[in-house]
């Protein structure tokens, strides 16, 4: 008896986990928040909540009048594309102020991409901010995959409120209109610059996503009817039989086009420049800071006067996808080359040049003392001095004074021989100005004294017996 009662509360304890495992997972595929009921928008948002997209707020709600944010709706748009959100080597040339978001990983998927572009925003996604209705027809609009926009196009969208945009923000209105990605407001208006709700993007989430089911279907449709418009050649006697194998040696737009077939990702082109300084010093610091999309990652080379040679054997520090502080160990012209990759392996190419010069040093070294009758020996010490001038000045107890009148010999690049006529204190100073007008200036002191004197008179005259009395 007391084993069947222990029986029958194991399998009601089993019972009850299986019921309590069914009712969550029923809640939490036909889970509706209580703030979308009744709401315009409200078949959207359950369609989107049953599908994972929409997860809500802590307090159970979806706020779908709320403005909704760069961060939210990248959200949103990563997971409406299925995008894998993993840690990504060299996409941190992505963001600053997106670490420890609750998007990070989901706007570092949207740049790997292409649909987020880094050249749009900086440094600083600042994804709390509300995102802009252009910035969202133009994720929208990457996301489909169709991004070029006809050249012949007139962009006739019908909007009131374009007279000030670009052109390239106007095809992108025109292609989220062509797509039914957007239809605007009952004015006619597009508002561009303004913001929108939580619910308005999920609407245009919903409405890229048929436009991209119906671009890939107008795809098939084509391809089926340019296989059907093909003529058909009957072989001659001498042709040999095709294998049907794919024509290898043909070029195809990888750019557009992806081997996972129908579940294909646009991804664009990679963009990747920076920028260097004209000039630079031996072992100066040169921060290089790249600006790149669409990049997964980017090898360096680096030429020395016209040839090619190993990166580590002529510069201190390292170069990544993101840049690097470095410092140049030699004098001459180099070239940095960073070629950039995207996921299909496109690949683009960037240079710059830098003339690296020389670091110029010197010294000499004076006596403490001197007299005006003295010659005074000055051996100059120079690094690097090349054909650059040495310019020599003097000043006297603190006063510039010239150099010819009061010295007497002559100073060259090397030193030379010279007397101070005068007595007091002198300050002498070698300037080298290099050809990138950087000055190097040495100086040192020196007490000149006056020699001393002693006059004698005597007399004439005088005699063997006389004292002589010295004046």
């Amino acid at each position: 008896m007391k084993y069947r009662s222990k029986r029958i509360i194991n399998i009601l304890l089993v019972v009850c986990i299986l019921m309590t495992n069914f009712i969550g997972s029923t809640y939490a595929a036909k889970h509706i928040f209580s703030d979308s009921i009744g709401h315009w928008a409200e078949e959207t948002i359950n369609l989107l909540t049953e599908r994972g997209i929409i997860q809500g707020y802590p307090n159970g709600l979806s706020h779908p009048d709320n403005i909704i944010t760069r961060g939210e709706f990248s959200a949103l748009l990563a997971r409406t594309m299925k995008l894998e959100t993993k840690d990504r080597e060299n996409v941190g040339l992505v963001f600053e102020d997106i670490i420890g978001h609750f998007a990070q990983k989901e706007i570092e998927a949207l740049v790997y991409e292409g649909i987020i572009l880094v050249e749009d925003y900086g440094k600083l996604y600042i994804p709390n901010k509300p995102i802009s209705r252009m910035e969202i027809i133009k994720m929208l609009v990457r996301a489909t995959g169709k991004e070029n926009h006809n050249p012949d196009c007139s962009c006739d969208t019908g909007f009131i409120d374009e007279e000030n945009l670009a052109k390239e923000e106007i095809e992108y209105i025109c292609l989220g209109k062509q797509y039914n990605i957007i239809s605007g407001y009952p004015d006619r208006t597009i508002r561009p610059n303004g913001e929108s709700t939580r619910a308005e993007a999920f609407t245009m989430l919903i409405r890229q996503e048929k436009s991209k089911k119906k671009i890939e279907e107008d795809k098939a449709k084509d391809k089926d009817k340019n296989e059907q418009e093909k003529p058909t050649i009957s072989p001659k006697p001498t042709d040999k039989p095709t294998d049907n194998k794919p024509d290898r040696d043909r070029d195809t737009d990888t750019e557009n086009s992806s081997s996972s077939g129908g579940n294909s990702t646009y991804v664009p082109a990679p963009k990747y420049s920076f920028e260097l300084p004209l000039t630079a010093y031996v072992d100066e610091e040169i921060k290089i800071v790249p600006i790149g999309s669409n990049v997964k990652s980017v090898t360096w080379e680096i030429s020395k006067d016209g040839i090619l040679v190993d990166l580590l054997s002529v510069i201190d520090g390292e170069l990544k996808a993101d840049g690097g502080t470095i410092k140049i160990k030699f004098v001459g012209s180099y070239n940095f080359i960073a070629t950039a990759v995207n996921a299909q392996g496109k690949e683009v190419k960037h240079e710059e040049t830098i003339d690296i010069y020389p670091v110029i040093s010197a010294k000499f070294k004076l006596p403490e003392t001197a007299h005006t009758d003295t010659t005074v020996a000055i051996e100059l010490s120079t690094e690097n001095l090349g054909d650059n001038p040495v310019a020599w000045s003097v000043q006297r107890d603190g006063k510039e004074i010239d150099f010819d009148t009061n010295i007497t010999g002559e100073l060259t690049n090397i030193g030379g021989l010279i007397i101070f006529d005068n007595a007091g204190t002198y300050e002498l100073t070698a300037v080298i100005t290099d050809k990138l007008g950087k000055e190097t200036k040495v100086s040192d002191v020196i007490r000149v004294y006056p020699v001393g004197e002693i006059k004698i008179e005597l007399d004439k005259i005088t005699h063997t017996d006389k004292s002589i009395t010295l004046k």
